[in-house]
């Protein structure tokens, strides 16, 4: 049985509902047991794991509808509480939008509103307003022809400079393959403390790399920085088959190895050198 609830010391009439949770922690209730365990992506690097589960699952920043900041709505005729949900709009993926910085908005397809006829809804796509506009990049020295939104360019207002927008945007909110390859590259010039920054101007390179130091991360999580979950695997089965390949060694060089090492002692002992023909293999 549910609990009454307390408002300003005052007890609320009505019994409360049972309170959903919000859309982006219900998904991941219900895939969990894949990231743990026994299952699909458990065997992934924990640094990845974290990152990836607040790519997925984590709360985008509203584009496209407004957040109800109430926690609760009552039902003022019957006195329930029920939590209030955000479900966000869903965005169609497109390849264009991953060749692109579209700073979170995307294609959207729907059903408009108003009367039916012959059984039929009528359907509509909307797609954003897109520039193409040129940007530089301090950390690679590169000018990039990249295509926009007008948010995309007041977001890269707000964070002062191109590198800043890559490097400090969540992954949920990036949402770009191309703008995940950039944040690599630059996560590459700034590791090992910016010494492959700037090359032929060492002052420059100082003042780069005091400006984003703050986003260096371990080198070993660079290449996984906004991998989907069946990119990670592809890429960790690459790693251990690599692995694998370098751990098997063939006989003709342990023999080698073996024999060099006894020549040398026989040597270093004033022995002799005469090596007897092996009657069977070891």
């Amino acid at each position: 049985m549910a609990n009454r609830w307390r408002y300003m010391g005052h007890e609320i009439g009505g019994w409360v509902a049972t309170n959903p949770e919000p859309a982006q922690k219900l998904v991941f209730r219900l895939e969990k047991n894949k990231w743990k365990g026994n299952g699909q992506y458990a065997r992934l690097p924990e640094h990845y794991k974290q990152r990836a589960i607040e790519h997925l699952y984590g709360d985008k920043e509203d584009v496209h509808d407004v957040r109800d900041k109430r926690k609760f709505i009552v039902n003022h005729e019957t006195g329930v509480w029920t939590r209030t949900q955000h479900v966000p709009v869903t965005v169609a993926p497109t390849v264009q939008a991953d060749k692109g910085l579209w700073g979170g908005e995307g294609v959207i397809i729907g059903y408009e509103d108003g009367e039916v006829k012959d059984d039929y809804y009528r359907c509509f796509v909307t797609v954003p307003k897109l520039m193409k506009l040129l940007f530089y990049s301090e950390i690679l020295d590169q000018h990039y022809a990249v295509c926009v939104t007008r948010r995309t360019v007041s977001k890269i207002e707000e964070a002062t400079t191109f590198d800043h927008y890559i490097l400090k945007t969540p992954l949920q909110d990036l949402n770009s393959k191309f703008g995940f390859d950039l944040r690599r590259q630059m996560l590459h010039k700034l590791a090992n403390n910016g010494e492959n920054l700037w090359l032929n101007d060492p002052q420059k390179r100082s003042s780069i790399f005091n400006k984003y130091k703050q986003y260096q991360i371990p080198k070993e999580e660079i290449d996984w920085v906004g991998l989907l979950p069946d990119e990670a695997l592809e890429k960790l089965e690459k790693e251990e088959d690599e692995k694998y390949e370098r751990s098997v060694r063939p006989w003709k060089e342990l023999f080698r190895e073996s024999l060099i090492a006894e020549l040398s002692r026989r040597q270093k002992n004033n022995e002799p050198i005469d090596i007897a023909p092996v009657a069977a293999k070891p």
